[in-house]
């Protein structure tokens, strides 16, 4: 530790190993018995505390087929566990801890603990068994949330997950260790619980279903006309019950009877067009909730060209899927694989899904074939790169050299054209100063090009470069082959 200067006074510890701004010593925090109710507001007003509400939204088509996009995607990807030292020792464990997983049903665990993304949290019980002397999960089994509280125990340690039972329906009992999994989305200081993307998708869900009871009643009441009786007025009930049945007759649904006369009518609808506003009501509820989910843009606002949206539309899905894998991954090695590795002796690992490199689309080929006719050419490993493996660089094509006792030519040609001899002058150049030369006469050039982003952005960064782009070191070289190669022809001339 360094010494204070002379003059200056030592800095006092900070407070270890504890926290000051503690839930107790909120004054707007209202624990009863340590319980901590979530601060969902939509919960507290419609849900009693409890995420069942939240459940329901998954009966809705849209939230459904959104939900299924989003976990069948991350579950297509494939699992891998690797130890957390790159050790002999470390990749075996793994191995085994991949074995463990793979006998349980992995991806079926994960596809369930993916329910914490809409209310969180997602919580799952171990049923430990002994399996070729080794401690490993016979079954991974989902609970409901609404039986477990957090609960305040001690100011300076984070609140306890509890198990309510008939006999503490308030504070819970505690949780025997390394038994249960608790997958939380968004969790706060004030809120353990977190919050899933339930709170806004309850709206959504709730106008798009009152929209759809709109848009029946006004297809029922002006898509079938409705019979209307009239009876006099000193119709006997008799004769208003014949009536009546007369009515019915012509419809189940809805019948109007009024005095003055027997006649029956048909009432016609007096719309004329279409009547959209409930059906636009409903797309754009789901367009709301396709957002919320999938990070999808509302279908009128793409933003361009309808590739160019859907492609968008796409990454921006693979980014939401990959983070969601990601924060699943980090629940499941802090409880699951760490438990199974404690418990076995087993090296420290991790799982984790594995998303594919992108490779280069049509819109890269065609920025660097661009790129290329400006006389730029990708290096193999950046090739490899940007398209994939699977790639080697082609031999330029040599032309044919006749030789002198081909019968199929005409006329002797010499033994060395010019060409041959300037040729052979810039070979006999040191590849390493060429390439050399060539590096600093792009570099400047290049790195213009590589911090474009758009074709048009590269074309106007290599105008701007090209000026300061040093020629003299490759035009020396240059000038001392032509040189070699001039003098080498008129030698072969004379």
């Amino acid at each position: 530790m360094a010494k204070p200067r002379k003059g200056e006074t030592k800095p006092a510890t900070p407070p270890l190993d504890s926290e000051v701004a503690t839930r107790a010593r909120d004054p707007f925090e209202t624990l009863y018995m340590g319980v901590i109710q979530t601060n969902d507001p939509l919960l507290l007003e419609r849900g009693q505390g409890s995420t069942e509400i939240y459940r329901d939204l998954k009966r809705d088509g849209k939230v459904f087929a959104s939900m299924q996009k989003l976990a069948l995607a991350l579950i297509s990807k494939p699992w891998q566990v690797d130890p957390v030292d790159d050790t002999p020792q470390g990749a075996a464990d793994a191995e085994v801890v991949s074995n463990i997983l793979a006998a349980i049903n992995f991806d079926q665990i994960t596809l369930a603990m993916l329910d914490g993304i809409i209310g969180s949290p997602a919580i799952a019980e171990v049923v430990w068994t002994v399996r070729d002397m080794r401690i490993v999960p016979l079954a991974i089994k989902k609970r409901a949330t609404r039986r477990f509280k957090y609960v305040q125990v001690d100011d300076q340690r984070p609140p306890e997950l509890r198990m309510l039972t008939r006999e503490a329906m308030l504070t819970g009992v505690e949780l025997p260790p390394r038994k249960f999994i608790v997958h939380r989305v968004n969790p706060e200081d004030d809120n353990p619980y977190g919050t899933g993307l339930g709170l806004q998708l309850y709206w959504p869900v709730y106008f798009k279903r009152a929209g759809i009871v709109a848009w029946n009643k006004l297809n029922d009441r002006f898509g079938t006309p409705t019979p209307w009786g009239k009876y006099p007025r000193n119709a006997t009930s008799r004769e208003k019950s014949t009536l009546f049945d007369a009515l019915r007759a012509f419809s189940n649904d809805g019948v109007v009877m009024t005095p003055e006369g027997t006649m029956i009518e048909l009432l016609e609808s007096k719309l004329s067009g279409s009547i959209t506003t409930q059906q636009a009501l409903v797309e754009y509820m789901d367009d709301w909730i396709a957002e919320v989910i999938l990070g999808t843009e509302p279908r009128t606002k793409g933003g361009g060209a309808l590739a160019a949206a859907s492609k968008e539309r796409q990454d921006v899905r693979e980014d939401l899927v990959k983070a969601h894998a990601d924060l699943l991954s980090d629940t499941l090695n802090s409880t699951l694989l760490r438990w199974i590795c404690d418990f076995n002796g087993l090296a420290p690992c991790r799982v984790y899904r594995v998303f594919p490199k992108k490779e280069g689309t049509k819109e890269d080929s065609e920025r660097d074939s661009n790129i290329a006719a400006m006389g730029f050419y990708l290096s193999e490993d950046a090739v490899k790169a940007r398209y994939g493996d699977g790639w080697t660089k082609s031999k330029a094509p040599q032309p044919p050299v006749p030789t002198r006792g081909d019968p199929t030519q005409f006329a002797e040609p010499p033994a060395t054209t010019g060409q041959q001899a300037i040729d052979q002058a810039i070979a006999a150049i040191p590849e390493a100063e060429l390439q050399e030369a060539m590096t600093d006469l792009l570099a400047p050039l290049l790195a213009a090009i590589e911090a474009a982003d758009t074709f048009e952005d590269a074309l106007a960064a290599a105008e701007t470069a090209y000026p300061s782009m040093d020629k003299t070191r490759l035009q020396h070289i240059l000038a001392r082959a032509m040189f070699g190669g001039e003098a080498y022809g008129r030698q072969v001339e004379s």
